[in-house]
């Protein structure tokens, strides 16, 4: 019993490879002879599918790049194999079109096998990529560079802002501040100021995140909260400004370390109406706030434990910082008289003085002489070298 039980066995194992060896490849050619067109079909499909498949991921890519999300390698390398594999399919189904007008009356059968395996070939990559095109996760949050607290390589620090500066530094560490005002005439170095200071924070990790946005005289709130959370690496699902000043309170509450830095308020702002927690709802180790503003009375108004007051440069800053954008290290010393009457008459304002300086650089004695009539005469819109946008934050600045 033993015996025919093991010649049994035997004979349908040598059974099965014969038909796996011998059988199914005789099977593979026949249909790869005769069935050309089903192939073709079944290619069609499965290029559809790959398509679909491809559309779907790249629509997950483009979500996940929107929240500022780094986009997973495996994912991206079946990107470009489902690219590849689709332009290969693409230049098959052009051979196919070609040597179909070619034998069109007389089919060249060697020419249908060697196509129909490759065709067939490329229907299990397809179907490979296809099974393979769902992933857990398409990108993965990663930390913002935060470029947009890299400080100018050419500031010139003044004596107060280095102040001013240090004073914020040693707010933020306070665990008993949680609201600081910076503030000062325009054009002062307000928005330098805090990207310093935006920069010093993400250096010495006091934070998890470090996020800012402009306010001004018109506040956009939707815009507000939109900057916020694409700081955070997030995408804001609500529509309405209420629904996502909710959304943002929640996702901000959430977060331990987070210093949200405001620029330029001109008026009280309702942190709600934009959903930042504050003060009792996210005290210590959460959610600080540092905003500018041109009216200490603002200061007052959103209630700050630290205010700190951002002055003009003095004679000499001033003169150090035209001299360094205008370039006037070899200049004659008709052009240097002239140039530190400008200095004088942009009032320490560093902004109106890194303006001028750039505009000037390269000028003759006139140009600069006609620069310094025009401040002397608070007719700044009259300096024809000057783009019309710097004309009138000079005018606003300085005629002030």
């Amino acid at each position: 019993m033993a015996s025919q039980f093991f010649s049994s066995a035997g004979s349908n194992a040598v059974g099965t490879l014969m038909v796996d060896y011998l059988v199914k490849p005789i099977d593979r050619r026949i249909r790869y002879l005769f069935r050309f067109n089903q192939i073709v079909e079944d290619l069609r499909k499965k290029e559809k599918m790959l398509i679909t498949s491809q559309t779907q991921l790249k629509e997950d890519v483009k979500e996940a790049k929107l929240q500022n999300r780094e986009i997973e390698k495996d994912v991206e390398d079946w990107l470009t194999n489902a690219e590849t594999v689709l332009q290969e399919a693409h230049n098959l189904e052009i051979r196919i079109q070609e040597n179909r007008k070619c034998f069109s009356c007389c089919p060249n059968l060697c020419w249908r096998y060697w196509l129909s395996k490759e065709m067939d070939e490329k229907n299990v990559s397809i179907t490979q990529l296809v099974d393979s095109s769902k992933f857990d996760r398409v990108g993965r949050r990663v930390s913002l560079p935060g470029i947009e607290f890299f400080t100018p390589k050419d500031l010139i620090a003044s004596k107060s802002s280095v102040s001013a500066l240090n004073e914020i530094m040693e707010s933020l560490k306070d665990d008993a501040i949680n609201m600081i005002g910076v503030w000062g005439m325009r054009g002062v170095g307000k928005t330098t100021l805090v990207h310093s200071v935006g920069n010093k924070a993400k250096e010495s990790q006091l934070f998890d995140h470090v996020v800012m946005a402009v306010v001004s005289e018109t506040p956009d709130i939707g815009k507000i909260q939109d900057k916020i959370a694409d700081f955070l690496g997030l995408k804001l699902q609500k529509m309405t400004k209420e629904g996502k000043a909710a959304e943002l309170w929640i996702l901000l509450k959430s977060q331990k370390r987070v210093l949200i830095i405001l620029d330029d308020i001109c008026k009280e702002l309702d942190l709600k109406d934009v959903g930042i927690p504050f003060g009792e709802d996210h005290r210590a180790r959460g959610c600080k706030i540092i905003f500018t503003t041109r009216n200490k009375k603002v200061c007052d108004s959103m209630k700050c434990q630290s205010m700190i007051v951002l002055d003009v440069l003095d004679e000499q800053e001033a003169w150090s910082l035209l001299k360094l954008h205008a370039r006037l290290e070899n200049a004659s010393p008709a052009i240097v008289k002239v140039a530190m009457e400008v200095a004088r008459g942009c009032r320490g304002l560093p902004l109106a003085i890194v303006t001028l300086g750039k505009v000037l650089r390269g000028k003759s004695v006139n140009g600069w002489k006609l620069a310094s009539h025009k401040l002397k005469s608070s007719r700044l819109m009259d300096i024809e070298y000057l783009g019309e946008e710097d004309k009138k934050m000079l005018t606003c600045i300085l005629n002030n």
